[in-house]
């Protein structure tokens, strides 16, 4: 992942602040390079096109013997398992439906993993973004789903993930942050009390 800029990190955290500032709900941002491992899909497009190519290149010209068949096949599949090992080739080559699935599960995960679940009120919400799949998300525990209904998320969520693509990464957290803290500090004003239960700072997965 290339390495995000610390004035990007401190604006993210500063929006994290003067939204929690404003409700009694704890905000954290998570971002990973990417939510799968996809070498079984390059292995297969490797292995069916090793197989296919010979035999169309033989349809076509008729001069391909069977030793140089499975000659070229051998040679075939090892460049294109070489070629599959990138990254940008994979994601070309891996339905964007099943890494969207990937990056969804790995955000729920995520939930669990940094203990969004585990503050006292249940009102955390996650933003999460995986880089590769172009996925981003909000998760909100189970305290704010109570009182305001997941579907309200799902026109910030797509802003959140157009942004990814057109304002970048940074401006995708801070316009999500802000639409998200308007509506939870009219519905979770700030209390006396409230203690910073999570970290304000952008977490870098890198599993």
């Amino acid at each position: 992942m290339k390495q995000i800029d610390e004035a990007v990190k401190t604006q993210i955290k500063e929006a994290i602040e003067n939204a929690e500032r404003e409700s009694s709900c704890e905000f954290v941002t998570i971002i990973t390079q990417k939510s799968g491992n996809y070498r079984i899909y390059a292995f297969f497009v490797a292995a069916l096109s090793a197989l296919l190519i010979p035999h169309l290149i033989l349809w076509l010209t008729n001069w391909l013997s069977v030793e140089e068949v499975l000659r070229q096949q051998i040679v075939g599949f090892i460049f294109l398992m070489i070629l599959t090992q990138l990254s940008f080739v994979t994601n070309l080559l891996v339905p964007s439906t099943i890494m969207q699935r990937h990056a969804s599960l790995v955000a729920a995960e995520s939930f669990r993993k940094f203990g969004l679940y585990k503050t006292k009120k249940r009102r955390a919400v996650l933003f999460f973004v995986s880089v590769d799949e172009h996925f981003a998300t909000i998760i909100a525990d189970a305290g704010i789903e109570e009182k305001i209904d997941p579907l309200v998320w799902e026109s910030i969520i797509e802003t959140f993930r157009l942004n990814l693509n057109t304002k970048g990464i940074a401006q995708g957290y801070l316009e999500a942050i802000r639409a998200c803290g308007e509506i939870l500090k009219r519905e979770f004003p700030a209390e006396e009390g409230d203690t910073d239960e999570l970290p304000n700072n952008l977490i870098v997965d890198a599993e």
